[in-house]
Order: structure tokens, then sequence, then C-alpha cells
């Protein structure tokens, strides 16, 4: 059974729930679905469903490999994606506590050097709390201060 067609076009869903941008650039690029799910070690059928399923969008990470693939840019391929332009804002400086601070990046140090193929779960979730407790500490300061999270 074949997972991903042999062309980049699969004309069996309707063109307006097609995200023909997309279908057109890996065409455009002498793709197949399968050569572009290989080169972003994704399965075929994501790569399909992000063409013929309107809602479907790829995390960030693949939207800008395959942008990069296809010599283009994301907003190109998934116009919905762009952010949308917003008045510039000044933004607001709240004090933290050199000690906040200090257990904040503490607790974010941990967990960047956790090794996940080795670490047993209490340990991540140890490093995982710490992290948690940090960062809502940090999210309740500047709540109180009144900004605007």
């Amino acid at each position: 059974m074949t997972i991903a067609p042999e062309t980049p076009l699969n004309l069996t869903t309707s063109a307006p729930e097609r995200n023909m941008r997309l279908a057109e650039g890996v065409g455009e690029a002498g793709l197949t679905y399968a050569e572009l799910a290989e080169r972003l070690q994704v399965d075929p059928k994501t790569v399909e469903r992000w063409v013929n399923e309107p809602g479907r969008r790829p995390y960030a990470r693949h939207a800008h490999a395959v942008a990069r693939i296809l010599g283009t840019t994301v907003w190109e391929l998934w116009p919905a994606r762009q952010p949308q332009e917003t008045a510039p804002q000044t933004p607001t400086v709240v004090p933290v506590p050199p000690v906040l601070l200090a257990a904040a990046r503490d607790a974010l140090s941990r967990v960047d050097n956790l090794d996940l193929g080795s670490a047993s779960p209490t340990a991540m979730a140890m490093h995982l709390g710490s992290l948690s407790s940090a960062l809502r500490t940090v999210l309740d300061l500047v709540d109180v201060s009144g900004v605007s999270t």
C-alpha cells in the first residue's frame, strides 16, 4: 500500500480545501510528498495532510524547514501563520529580586543540562517541578506589578 502519492499533487481533494501554495511549491521543487517527508524526517502522510487538510499546519521548525527546502518563506506557504502587525508596545520593566533570578537561572540550567536519555523519571519530574515553580513565581511577580502578560 502506498502512503504518499508518487506525484506532488493529489487531486482527490477539492482545490479550495487544499494548501495550493504548498502543493505547487512541492511540485515546482520537483519533489514528491515522500521525498519532502524524508528530508524532514516525518511521515509522508504528514506532508500530505499539510496539503490536503486546511486546518493542518506543521510545527514551526518543520514549517521553516519546508520553506527553506522549497526556497520560499513560511508566510508564503502558510499566510495564516503570519503574525498580525500591532502597534509597538513600550516594554515595562519589572524589578526581579536577585534571589529569584538566581533560582530561575539555576532551574533553567538544570533542565538545559538534563540528559533525557539517561535521566530517571523522578529526576525529570523534580527538574520540571523546580522550573515550573520558578516560572510561576516570576509570572506572579509580573501579575502583582500590574503588567499584563
